[in-house]
């Protein structure tokens, strides 16, 4: 079985895979020695993979996996089932790579439009060659909300709205929601559809944290998945623990 141990900006996410099959998904705010050691006695992990976008993970996490499993960073060295059109290609964040070779697993001989919804919104494309061209960064949901009451002097910090949220707001909390809902869809719309006008054979896969959220609203067919990343992630594991 493999373990992927994927580090976001915000919580690490960790899964267990018997071949393709996702047989277990936990997120924690911080990664302990007690956590993988239930994981280990209770589940025959062989190999393991980390990728790490939020920081340094401790040595002695390291340590206990290279002596439990065949264990692999998710870094420059490892080999990609894509090729990369990418300027600077030690500085495209592996969890993006990751996204992208999960999606396209999916919608196998298709070109891709991965968002991943998350701290940050990431828009990225791959064509059906298997090449991944590039993409966009911008402030995900609850970064605008914070950024919002953090960087003006009035307005003030909410929370999602549960209710039904209008474009046209009468007032200030309603003019906020709208600002950050209706403006994060308008953007990925705005993605989608200069994509697809290059390339209408492209399927849109939605993932993160907020993807369900975005995807209710959304005015056309995507597909949901909020563990591409970590299908990526073994899939690339596959790939370079023989």
């Amino acid at each position: 079985m493999n373990l992927i141990i994927d580090r976001g900006n915000t919580l690490y996410k960790i899964a267990v895979f018997d071949n393709d099959t996702l047989i277990m998904e936990q997120s924690f705010q911080e990664l302990t020695l007690s956590v993988l050691e239930k994981i280990f006695h209770t589940q025959r992990i062989e190999k393991t993979i980390l990728c790490s976008v939020g920081g340094n993970v401790d040595k002695e996490i390291i340590e206990y996996l290279e002596s439990k499993s065949i264990f692999r960073n998710m870094n420059d060295n490892l080999q990609l089932p894509i090729s990369i059109a990418y300027k600077t290609p030690t500085t495209l964040g592996k969890d993006r790579i990751a996204s992208v070779v999960g999606a396209l697993e999916i919608v196998k001989g298709h070109s891709v439009i991965v968002i991943d919804a998350g701290s940050c919104i990431c828009v990225d494309y791959a064509d059906k060659d298997l090449v991944y061209q590039g993409g966009s960064i911008s402030p995900g949901i609850k970064m605008k909300y914070r950024s919002l009451n953090t960087f003006t002097a009035n307005l003030p910090l909410l929370d999602l709205a549960k209710e039904e949220i209008v474009v046209c707001g009468a007032e200030t909390q309603e003019c906020i929601h709208s600002g950050v809902i209706n403006g994060t869809l308008y953007e990925i719309e705005g993605f989608i559809d200069y994509y697809l006008q290059k390339d209408n054979t492209a399927e849109v896969v939605l993932t993160g944290g907020d993807a369900e959220l975005i995807a209710k609203r959304l005015n056309r067919k995507v597909i949901l998945d909020k563990h591409i990343v970590l299908k990526g992630l073994n899939v690339i594991l596959n790939a370079n623990a023989n």
